[in-house]
This record gives structure tokens, C-alpha cells and sequence, in this order.
């Protein structure tokens, strides 16, 4: 049985450290159900509400949306969704969508007028226990063989960078270029060699294209730093028999690694836009006419069967 009380890290105030407090544990209503937390990871996302610099925070928040949890507690509604007590689960950090609006029926649910974000507009996971919306909530089995470390971040980048690319419709014989294989980047290598592609990693970091070469999921690498992007556009097409890239994921949140992207994309090509710069990002509209770029943002995942 939870306790009453627990504690939680609260970003109270933008650019300050974060508070640890004890606070009441919440009581699960509706669909929702209270989970005792395993493990919580940071994401960028995290950084981004503690510094002030995300334009949906509502602060004070306890922060966090990457989480692998144990159910402790249903509320009255969730019962439908097939997670019972001792369940150890794992959801993006939609949460409160009504799933009846034409939004959630037609678009998906996180598009929903009435949603919150885990540790962005409701409370997250950095505390000892918070709700998750039972719609959103994935079983894990026990026989996974993955420890709650390994999973929890895969239900924010591991999702994020997986929707990228069945949005780019990735067939086995395209090549898939990643620029930006730090954390989100990584992944998508993982995940685009997975699916039959050829796969092109290109950073700024030689660290991190050596972790990605080493870890097999990556074909060729190559360090942009310094490289204009007509420079980058020849080595690219020579790693790639001369073509340019099919598709391309942008994990870096930066205007070059964009310009990079660009410079590399085949006519007709995707550009999948996942890193989001701070700054505003130069577009040519003509030459994404003339070429027929298509660019495609991330949505995160629509439902947890998205994510099953």
C-alpha cells in the first residue's frame, strides 16, 4: 500500500536547481493509475523546462516523462485497459485525452485539446510515485530480459526517433542518413539498420560516430565539423555509389546539422525533422519545391499500441 506522503524533485523556478519536497502521493481518479517509479531518465526535454526555455511548461512542475514503473493503485475507469496491480509498465507522456474528440478519433490522441504532458503541464516522474493514464500505459513482461534502466528512455527517445522513421516510409534498399548520433541518434541507427536500410551516420563528434560504427549499426560515418555543406554533399555521395540519401533524421537540435540535411537529400527525398533548434532555421522554399523535399515531423507515437 503507498503512503500518504513522498518525495518529489520540483522545478520551481526556471534556471534554479530543482527543490526535493515531500508531497502528498496521488490519488488515482478516472483512467488514471498510481505507479510506484523504478527508474527515471533525464531527456533534453527536462533541461529545456528547467531552463525556461520550453514555451508549454507550467511551473512549479515535478519534472520527468521517461519512466519505468510498477502499478500500485487503479482508479475506477482504468480497469478496461488491461493493467492490473504488480504490473511493471512503461507510456509516453500523453496524458488526460479525452479519445472521444475528432482530434483523438481521427488524428490521434495526442492532439487532443484537452491533453497534459508529464512533467511539463502535470506532474512527471521524478518522485517516488506518479499517475499514468492507463490508455497510455504498456505492460512489460517479466521475461523481457531489458532492466528498467535500458527501457525507461525508450519511451521518449526511443519512440520519438521510431515514429521519424515510419513516417519516412523506410524501404531495405534505401539509405538513411542520421546526423546528430548523440542519445535520439544512436537509437535511430539501431532502429534504421533493423529495418534492411543502409545507414549513413554524420556528426560532429568522432566519439560518438565511432560508438555507433562499433556498435554495427552504421555502414559509414562521417564528421561534417569544418566541412562546408557542397563538401559534405560530395563525401556523402561518395560513400553512397555516387546517390544522395533517400531519407534523412535530424536528431541534432541545431540550424547546420539541418543545412547539412539539406545539402544531402536526394530529389524527392525525406527530410525528418526531430532536433528542434532554438533558433530560427533558413529555409529555401524554392529549392524545396524544385526538388521535391518533403518534410516530415516527428509525432511522437499517436497510442500505446503505436508503441506495443
Amino acid at each position: 500500500m503507498a503512503p500518504n506522503m513522498m518525495k518529489a524533485a520540483i522545478c520551481k523556478e526556471a534556471g534554479k536547481p530543482l527543490v526535493v519536497e515531500e508531497v502528498p502521493v496521488p490519488t488515482p481518479t478516472g483512467r488514471n493509475l498510481l505507479v510506484r517509479v523504478q527508474v527515471a531518465s533525464l531527456c533534453h526535454s527536462d533541461l529545456l523546462v528547467t531552463a525556461g526555455n520550453s514555451s508549454y511548461a507550467l511551473l512549479p512542475q515535478i519534472i520527468g516523462h521517461e519512466a519505468i514503473s510498477v502499478v500500485e493503485a487503479l482508479g475506477p475507469d482504468a480497469a478496461s485497459f488491461s493493467v492490473k496491480p504488480g504490473d511493471r509498465i512503461g507510456a509516453p507522456l500523453w496524458q488526460d485525452m479525452c479519445l472521444e474528440c475528432w482530434e483523438c478519433k481521427i488524428i490521434g490522441p495526442q492532439h487532443c485539446p484537452k491533453i497534459t504532458m508529464k512533467g511539463i503541464t502535470s506532474a512527471g516522474y521524478f518522485a517516488e510515485y506518479a499517475l499514468v493514464d492507463a490508455a497510455t500505459a504498456v505492460v512489460i513482461p517479466e521475461t523481457s530480459g531489458v532492466t528498467p534502466a535500458q527501457l525507461s528512455p525508450i519511451f521518449c527517445a526511443g519512440i520519438t526517433v521510431w515514429d521519424a522513421l515510419e513516417r519516412a516510409k523506410i524501404k531495405p534498399w534505401e539509405t538513411v542518413a542520421i546526423v546528430g548520433v548523440g542519445g535520439l541518434g544512436e537509437v535511430a541507427t539501431k532502429y534504421a539498420h533493423a529495418l534492411g536500410a543502409r545507414v549513413l551516420a554524420l556528426d560532429v563528434h568522432d566519439g560518438q560516430l565511432e560508438g555507433v560504427k562499433a556498435g554495427g549499426s552504421a555502414d559509414g560515418i562521417l564528421n561534417t565539423r569544418g566541412l562546408q555543406p557542397q563538401d559534405v554533399r560530395a563525401q556523402v555521395a561518395a560513400m553512397n555509389s555516387g546517390r544522395l540519401i533517400d531519407a534523412v533524421v535530424v536528431t541534432s537540435g541545431s540550424v547546420p546539422a539541418y543545412q547539412t540535411a539539406i545539402s544531402i537529400l536526394r530529389p524527392d527525398g525525406r527530410l525528418m525533422v526531430v532536433g528542434i533548434p532554438q533558433e530560427p532555421l533558413p529555409l529555401n522554399l524554392g529549392l524545396v519545391a524544385t526538388k521535391s523535399f518533403r518534410l516530415v515531423p516527428f509525432n511522437h507515437c499517436r497510442y500505446r499500441s503505436d508503441v506495443q
